[in-house]
């Protein structure tokens, strides 16, 4: 029988319920699944960049104008700063 699972540890949470009565002996063989693929490996992450899109030079320019044109004016004073004219006194 094959099961999966996730080691924590000295332990072994598998997905589903061995069929077996508790506290029963058992032989246990571990390998890792596809350890390749794990996330942040570099397998995993050369596989992710290789699979993003081709993006149209033209799309690319259209978007980083929306994004210019969405932006909003930087503000110098804060929003519970008093004004300069109205020292409050």
């Amino acid at each position: 029988m094959t099961y999966k699972g996730v080691a924590k540890g000295k332990i072994i949470e598998l997905d589903q319920p061995l069929p077996y009565s508790e506290g029963q002996a058992v032989s246990v063989s571990v390998e890792a699944l596809r350890p390749e693929l794990q996330p942040g490996s570099a397998t995993a992450i050369l596989k992710t960049m290789r699979s993003l899109p081709d993006l149209n030079p033209d799309d690319v320019n259209e978007l980083e104008e929306l994004i210019r044109q969405g932006r909003l004016p930087v503000r110098t004073q804060g929003e519970f700063e008093k004004d300069e004219g109205n020292n409050g006194g």
